[in-house]
């Protein structure tokens, strides 16, 4: 899962939390893989929250049983680094590289994302429940 599904959803005041809402908690019943750099991500977006209030979202995600939270070791790093020779050029970021490597490590095929570089990934499903 992509990090700006995970911030739409823990920030009610930004307008695409309603379109995420139930995307997100038909996916945490299902099971979520994420990445711990993308956990990170989410932690530097709300970085400037009180630290208990940050602490306390964190928790929440990571203490899901549903959630598979996957570590960036040295092999997810080499397959980054392959996926972002393939599809830098087609927009995906370093940190986009990372959630396609943990996919694959995971075997996941499923992915809530608004970016809209994913598109030309193949062999992914892509999720939006914001649209364009």
């Amino acid at each position: 899962m992509d990090a700006n599904y995970w911030i739409y959803w823990f920030d009610e005041r930004l307008p695409e939390y309603d379109s995420v809402d139930n995307a997100m908690q038909r996916a945490i019943r299902n099971g979520v893989v994420v990445s711990t750099v993308t956990l990170m991500e989410v932690a530097h977006y709300f970085r400037m929250i009180q630290p208990e209030i940050l602490s306390e979202k964190m928790m929440m995600t990571t203490d899901l049983s549903t959630l598979s939270l996957i570590d960036f070791t040295s092999p997810i790093m080499q397959s980054s680094i392959s996926l972002l020779s393939i599809y830098g050029q087609m927009g995906l970021s370093s940190r986009n590289c990372v959630i396609l490597a943990t996919m694959k490590s995971a075997g996941s095929g499923i992915l809530l994302t608004h970016d809209h570089s994913f598109k030309n990934v193949k062999d992914i499903k892509i999720i939006d429940e914001i649209g364009s």
